[in-house]
């Protein structure tokens, strides 16, 4: 971990001391001699490193005992001063940040009656762990919250798609708006993707408005280069959303995907290896033929296990910086010349590269995030995976950490705001978001 996980100099500086949280580990897991123990028992110290910093892409595979996403509540009232204590459901009182843009309420519209214009409210988002929100206190007063309709979306996804919402899809509404849904970023999806982006008509991007539906889409690899008909890529180059990361200096992996100010990936020659572990994972269910684009990227991936590495696998870093943040995005009503406006579509169940579309999207002028928090899963990134050597444990570490919205703030379990919250399955619903498209279109006459 001190070779090739990205949080590890973060935690130093927060206090944490690694030697005595494995040699504590060490002990706990030996004074149980042979007796056989629940994963989540013998993994447990994990979860101490989790409550000092929350990273939703490092721990044991397929069994999420200590990550979080975000819910998103709405506030009754406009906050009158800081809020610094949340109260659940249950009764449990929590503390909030006041110094963390992550934590305090933000200003958006809320989608409330369907039939209605959006109207300004405030809302907050806060990891899923602690409980369901009742209440916040601000600047002494407390406010209800009201947290958001929190059930499958499969079947408004299916509505709107007119098909399964497993699989990328595009519909053309009416002579204006079209329907895009981008499920999870998988080996498959990428190249269902790329077949239907090929068979569409010329019309396909000559709408006014595209909704992308990425609802319940968990990440994976990121299909940009599929989105170029309704995408300015150049434009969003020439802003310089710029690959800034911190990368060890003998890694080969080329396809950089985190278009946002990226710090603290300390890296080594376990790189290359952990990353082909992820890849392993993600084309394990992958039948022939494949495309050449995704031959050519596992290729070069595959090539860079075999590259020297320098003796004793020493840790170098490369650090670099974006020029733009997520907190930089405004909803504005132009969007480029021969692209249409983008309406995006996120929940809680949007994560990792899923976050990184919105994200980059979001920098298109015209395009709007709708729904509600995503994941919040992105602040340690590029996950590497392996199997414990003794366990067979299926494991995984993040390579890296990334600065999202450019400003410091907290990301793993608060996710990317919205512009427009939908707060209700009504609003989630068919009919809602038509109506939401069209009044988008009619801000461009």
């Amino acid at each position: 971990m001190e070779k090739a996980y990205g949080g590890w100099a973060g935690a130093e500086k927060r206090g944490w001391d690694w030697n005595r949280w494995f040699a504590e580990w060490d002990r706990e897991l030996a004074s149980r001699t042979t007796a056989k123990l629940p994963l989540a028992e013998a993994l447990a110290p994990f979860g101490r490193l989790e409550d000092l910093q929350l990273d939703n892409h490092s721990g044991p595979v397929g069994l999420p005992f200590f990550s979080s996403g975000s819910r998103t509540a709405v506030l009754d009232s406009a906050p009158q001063g800081a809020c610094t204590q949340m109260r659940t459901a249950e009764g449990a009182m929590l503390p909030i940040d006041p110094k963390d843009p992550a934590q305090a309420p933000k200003k958006a519209l809320i989608l409330a009656d369907v039939n209605a214009p959006e109207r300004e409210g405030y809302y907050f988002a806060y990891p899923a762990r602690r409980g369901i929100a009742a209440a916040v206190q601000c600047g002494g007063k407390w406010i209800t919250a009201r947290p958001t309709w929190a059930h499958s979306r499969r079947p408004l996804i299916s509505s709107l798609a007119g098909k399964s919402p497993d699989e990328p899809s595009y519909r053309a509404l009416n002579g204006e708006i079209a329907y895009l849904r981008l499920p999870t970023f998988s080996k498959q999806n990428g190249e269902l993707l790329r077949k239907l982006v090929a068979a569409l008509p010329d019309s396909a991007g000559r709408e006014k408005v595209l909704i992308v539906d990425m609802r319940s889409n968990d990440g994976g690899d990121e299909p940009l280069a599929q989105l170029a008909r309704w995408v300015d890529l150049p434009g969003l180059r020439n802003i310089r959303l710029g690959f800034g990361r911190r990368l060890p200096q003998s890694c080969l992996y080329t396809a950089l995907r985190w278009g946002y100010e990226q710090v603290g990936i300390s890296g080594s020659c376990l790189y290359t290896a952990l990353r082909w572990g992820y890849e392993q994972v993600g084309i394990k269910s992958l039948q022939p033929p494949i495309s050449d684009a995704l031959r050519d990227s596992l290729q070069r991936q595959l090539d860079g296990l075999f590259a020297p590495a320098a003796d004793g696998c020493p840790v170098s870093v490369q650090e670099t910086h974006a020029a733009w943040g997520y907190r930089e995005h405004r909803v504005t009503t132009e969007p480029p010349a021969g692209k249409p406006r983008l309406l995006m579509l996120v929940d809680n169940e949007c994560g990792s590269d899923c976050e990184f579309v919105t994200y980059m999207l979001s920098a298109q002028s015209g395009s709007v995030v709708a729904g509600e928090n995503t994941f919040g899963v992105g602040q340690f990134m590029q996950p590497g995976y392996f199997i414990l050597p003794n366990s067979r444990i299926q494991f995984r570490i993040a390579l890296g950490m990334s600065d999202i919205d450019g400003d410091g703030r907290s990301f793993d379990g608060y996710g990317l705001d919205v512009d427009i919250v939908l707060p209700t399955e009504e609003a989630q619903g068919a009919p809602a978001i038509l109506r939401l498209a069209n009044r988008l279109l009619q801000q461009l006459r």
